[in-house]
């Protein structure tokens, strides 16, 4: 599940999408935006819901090609489990890299070099999950 928020923590990911039929999203007051493929080369199809005036969100995602880095995490979790956490930066993404930095933090392989966008219109900065007790951590702006 990928929750996203205007400020503060912006997702949670859970890898399953086949959880989009459970009940508790209406529950929730969830209403699905859109479902789709990712993109080429994204190997995942995923499914937005939102919630309220449409700020927060959850995102499902499903691995639709045996390889890529969901498809490995079902694999290694096959009850799944908690795959990221996602903060929303206060200023300019490029800003944030230095204070983790000399928090002694290190970017994850992903983004290394850089940021990357992602198919949900977040462009993001991984933290190497080595950091994190194994939780991979991802700042990010919109």
């Amino acid at each position: 599940f990928f929750f996203q928020a205007e400020d503060g923590i912006r997702d949670i990911g859970v890898t399953g999408v086949q959880t989009c039929a459970l009940p508790i999203w209406d529950t929730l007051g969830l209403v699905l935006d859109r479902r789709g493929d990712a993109g080429p080369g994204f190997n995942f199809e995923v499914a937005v819901f939102r919630l309220g005036d449409g700020s927060t969100g959850i995102e499902l995602i499903k691995p639709i090609t045996e390889t890529g880095p969901f498809a490995d995490f079902l694999r290694a979790n096959p009850n799944g489990a908690l795959h990221h956490i996602a903060y929303t930066t206060a200023g300019h993404l490029t800003e944030a890299v230095a204070p983790a930095l000399a928090c002694g933090l290190q970017l994850g392989a992903a983004t290394a070099n850089g940021p990357i966008d992602t198919a949900a219109g977040w462009r993001i900065l991984n933290i190497d999950p080595s950091n994190t007790h194994g939780l991979l951590t991802q700042l990010g702006e919109q």
